[in-house]
């Protein structure tokens, strides 16, 4: 691994802290290299792993699993039209790039141990990162990983120690991101952006994953959601008509609504423009929109903390003061369940509905096995960024496995429940009818969750 030297220094001031230990050794000194054999020469296989049987039980996706068992499905030929002369280049073991983002030439480093700093968050995921590594040597899955701080140095002189990768994981930053998606494209080397989506990124680049679900998909997710469920007429659209931003989101989703109708006589959506200063000062903000006798649907797209944190938090607020007796069902974006100010009365109150890429099941065996391990190896518990770092790395290193250097190509093949969250990664092309290899722009994960409140928690629907 490679890593700035000063971080070493904090050793001497940990006074048998297990958990800051543990963290500072592996940002520090660890070099992790998965153990394992596995035959080369034999014919390319598509490997996933089993579904569930008739009891709903599963080898690898529930309970306690000690070994993978794969269901083989050769499924090559079926690519042999359209990827001219492909070879899997599959090999004993990988090498990996990791680019975190830990910044620690700024950073106070004693900010490790907390899950709300930067360092702290980065820590959790890297963590997590080597318990996907450990899990990955059970099976057999060779990877030698190479990590780099890519917000300390020169990121040029950083980039240019990647160039023997078999596949690159980061940076954070999207300028440095752009910069790593065009490395990747000219060395023919899978670029896997963990952090950060977006069109712009990268184009006519099929060396680029984005495992972050787009913006557009989240508004896309919610409105087919929320018309599977309730009539037009029930379903309005909240912004700020002083925000540009909440015109394009309402623009977008009127479309969808628009395609998903297939009717060039049905109406648009409703469409409430709030005032800002009625939520702080005025008395009433909602109290004309209620449906009577009906179920309100509310589709609140704002997804910033920065911009939009104060003003989601007043709509809520003042909705759930303003509605009464009526029932009232609130669609939006993660921050309505990451954000610290709204609580469980708020989510209970309007019914929340909350599409997110990811969702910790706290009451799931795997997870619970997950949390106890993690405990057991840094004396403390698991944020939301371990478990995220975990199912990325058990993802890539199964995928490298199953289908060799190339193995972008056939990730919309790969199956799999992770304790987070699922991958459906999909080709992105030139043309939405496409269906050339050559047209391919960047990949893409698609799968989203709604978490609904029930029983005072969320529960994840698909």
């Amino acid at each position: 691994m490679l890593f700035m030297t000063s971080v070493q220094n904090l050793l001497q001031q940990l006074n048998g802290n297990k958990f800051i230990l543990s963290i500072l050794c592996i940002l520090c000194l660890s070099f992790f290299s998965c153990s394992g054999t596995k035959n080369v020469g034999e014919k390319p296989k598509i490997l996933k792993p089993t579904k569930p049987d008739k009891k709903g039980e599963s080898q690898v996706m529930n309970g306690k699993v000690d070994t993978i068992f794969w269901t083989e499905i050769d499924r090559t030929k079926e690519y042999n039209s359209t990827i001219e002369n492909l070879d899997l280049e599959k090999k004993d073991s990988y090498n990996v790039s990791l680019l975190m983002p830990f910044e620690i030439e700024r950073t106070d480093q004693s900010e490790v141990t907390n899950n709300a700093t930067k360092l702290g968050k980065m820590a959790n995921y890297y963590a997590g990162v080597k318990m996907a590594l450990k899990k990955l040597e059970e099976e057999g899955i060779n990877l030698n990983v190479n990590v780099l701080d890519s917000e300390s140095g020169k990121f040029d002189v950083k980039i240019q120690q990647c160039k023997n990768a078999d596949v690159i994981i980061g940076p954070r930053s999207k300028e440095q991101l752009k910069v790593t998606a065009n490395f990747g494209r000219i060395n023919n080397i899978p670029v896997i952006s963990p952090w950060k989506s977006g069109s712009k990124i990268s184009e006519n680049n099929p060396f680029f994953v984005q495992l972050k679900t787009g913006l557009k998909d989240h508004f896309k997710k919610i409105i087919e959601h929320a018309k599977s469920e309730f009539s037009d007429d029930q379903i309005i659209l909240l912004g700020r008509n002083t925000k540009r931003e909440d015109l394009t989101y309402m623009r977008y989703m009127q479309g969808v609504a628009a395609a998903l109708n297939q009717d060039n006589n049905v109406k648009p959506l409703q469409e409430f423009y709030v005032n800002e200063d009625s939520l702080k000062l005025g008395e009433f903000a909602f109290d004309s929109i209620f449906i009577q006798d009906q179920t309100t649907v509310f589709v609140l797209p704002n997804w910033s903390f920065l911009a939009d944190e104060d003003f989601v938090y007043n709509t809520v607020r003042k909705m759930s003061g303003e509605k009464g007796l009526e029932n009232v069902v609130v669609y939006g974006m993660p921050i309505l369940l990451d954000s610290d100010k709204i609580k469980y009365d708020l989510h209970r109150g309007l019914n929340m509905r909350i599409c997110r890429s990811s969702f910790v099941d706290r009451h799931s065996i795997d997870v619970k096995e997950f949390k106890q391990a993690y405990f057991d190896q840094y004396a403390g518990l698991p944020s939301d960024e371990a478990y995220e770092g975990y199912d990325m790395m058990v993802f890539i290193g199964r995928s490298m496995f199953n289908y060799g250097k190339k193995f972008q190509y056939f990730l919309d093949t790969y199956e799999q429940s992770l304790l987070q969250t699922k991958f459906d990664i999909q080709k992105v092309f030139k043309d939405d009818e496409s269906d050339d290899f050559k047209n391919i722009q960047y990949f893409q994960n698609e799968h989203l969750y709604i978490l609904t409140f029930e029983d005072n928690k969320f529960v994840a629907r698909q």
